[in-house]
């Protein structure tokens, strides 16, 4: 009897040291049934450093690196082609790779008061299809406030605190002041307006590269320019005349003033005056 429970005792023991082992050999990350299952405990694992860490590798304890001077920003695409199914990424490489204050900010250095010193014309080839590609943009992110002619009287431009800017003003067109400049007009769309500390208007560098801009500026003057051609200018088809100088008239005539409000209508029971004065 003693003997079988010895016996027992053994091997109750052996079973506890074989789960031990099962469960210290599962800890190291071996192959196991039970879930999560890790076939490569190496990969899942791997040492690797995540932003704003401290790093003992590095002098300057820092995981995250600064650019090395002199670096190239380069990426998106390796390709370099003449095809037309390259040509966005021929245009992206560009971008990556410019360089030129005039063209990628619309600047030429500061004035002695620090304030930029704003190009007078577009330093790119002005295209039709330049102009088009900045009608289509200006249609998206400017009318809503400035109208799709310019003249600030957009769906939401009109329901805005003041008045917003008329781009056919003489300020926009005399390159002798600074908001007549190309340059101006493109560092307004790509970074809005602060006037007095204040954020007026909305930069849209996030929405429109620097191609982009300029080809908003390019349609700008296109608007501008419309502006400016006679109504009897042989340019303009005689069966259109009529249709212009509607939607001209449209354009600068006063919104119609809102409807008074209807009085509300008198309660069941209550008297009502007459128009002798009496009551009814």
């Amino acid at each position: 009897m003693k003997a079988t429970n010895n016996t027992t005792s053994t091997l109750a023991m052996l079973a506890v040291l074989a789960g031990s082992v099962g469960v210290l050999s599962g800890c190291r990350g071996d192959r196991s049934d039970a879930p999560p299952r890790q076939f490569f405990p190496n990969m899942d694992d791997s040492p690797k450093w995540k932003p704003q860490t401290g790093s003992t590798f590095f002098a300057d304890k820092r995981t995250m690196r600064p650019t090395p001077a002199n670096a190239v920003a380069f990426g998106r695409t390796s390709a370099v082609s003449d095809e037309a199914w390259n040509k966005p990424w021929a245009e992206q490489r560009v971008a990556f790779l410019r360089e030129g204050e005039a063209e990628f900010s619309g600047t030429n250095g500061v004035n002695a008061d620090g304030t930029p010193r704003y190009i007078d014309r577009i330093p790119i080839e002005v295209t039709a299809d330049l102009i088009k590609l900045g009608q289509t943009k200006f249609n998206i992110y400017c009318s809503a406030c400035h109208g799709y002619d310019g003249v600030g009287k957009g769906m939401v431009g009109q329901a805005w605190s003041y008045g917003l800017p008329n781009f056919h003003d003489a300020k926009y067109k005399d390159a002798a002041q600074y908001t007549g400049k190309d340059g101006y007009i493109f560092h307004v769309a790509r970074y809005g307006v602060i006037t007095q500390g204040q954020q007026k208007m909305p930069g849209y560098a996030h929405a429109l590269n620097e191609k982009q801009a300029w080809a908003v500026v390019a349609y700008f003057r296109t608007l501008q320019e419309s502006r400016s051609v006679p109504m009897d200018d042989a340019s303009i088809p005689e069966t259109e005349r009529a249709a212009l100088k509607e939607k001209m008239m449209q354009a600068t005539s006063p919104a119609p003033a809102a409807p008074a409000p209807a009085a509300p209508a008198a309660p069941q029971g209550t008297p009502q005056a007459t128009p002798q004065g009496g009551a009814k």
